[in-house]
């Protein structure tokens, strides 16, 4: 994995995303070289405040009122991609997020939501329960099966790691999300999500004790 693989890959997700009528905000993540040479791809201002210990509600807002994302989906979901490099150009950390809306938009706000029940009608269902989803990789944060090096969290429960088999390129974690959660939309347009992205080679860090418990294994 490398930073120009990744921002290949990112752009080509945003672009696809497009072409399927289901991202209807967007901004192309920004890569940047800090002080000694280590490379950040995707930081925006406000993040840090999906972290913090605030109801959700207020979490989504701040992140969707500053503009503090890279995808807005057309029913409100924000997707967040942020990967750091070292100056050899190794994976340091990375951070994907999905933050689904608590509250669908109105039909003013996004009326192609409501008027294409073919499309979208998975995902305006009342039953549906939204909650975010982030995939973490931070080696250096390490603990044997007790904090995997790459991981999922559920809903920002504190303790909840599901150990991950290694760390995700941006296609990975943009079609686990449109697949899981919005099929109808990937269904359409499948040979449009289909089509093979830029190659990230496969890493592996799950350990041998994190195998023997339930675990996700990544696509490319």
């Amino acid at each position: 994995m490398s930073p120009d693989s990744v921002r290949k890959q990112i752009a080509d997700l945003i672009d696809r995303l497009i072409l399927a009528s289901i991202s209807v905000k967007q901004f192309t993540p920004a890569i940047r070289t800090v002080e000694g040479g280590a490379i950040q791809i995707g930081g925006r201002p406000g993040t840090t405040v999906a972290m913090r210990d605030i109801p959700y509600e207020d979490i989504y807002r701040e992140l969707d009122s500053h503009d503090a994302y890279h995808v807005k989906l057309v029913d409100g979901g924000l997707l967040l991609f942020q990967y750091s490099f070292r100056p050899d150009r190794s994976l340091e950390q990375h951070r994907l997020a999905y933050f689904p809306s608590p509250i669908l938009p109105t039909v003013e706000e996004a009326p192609a939501l409501y008027e294409q029940d073919e499309l979208y009608g998975d995902i305006t269902a009342r039953r549906l329960v939204r909650f975010p989803v982030r995939f973490d990789y931070a080696p250096d944060e390490k603990v044997d099966v007790l904090h995997p090096a790459s991981h999922m969290t559920l809903g920002q429960y504190e303790s909840c790691r599901i150990p991950v088999a290694g760390p995700l390129g941006p296609t990975s974690f943009g079609m686990f999300i449109i697949r899981n959660f919005y099929f109808r939309t990937y269904k359409k347009y499948k040979n449009n999500f289909d089509r093979r992205p830029v190659h990230i080679d496969r890493t592996e860090t799950i350990s041998a004790n994190e195998q023997r418990l339930t675990h996700i294994v990544h696509g490319l």
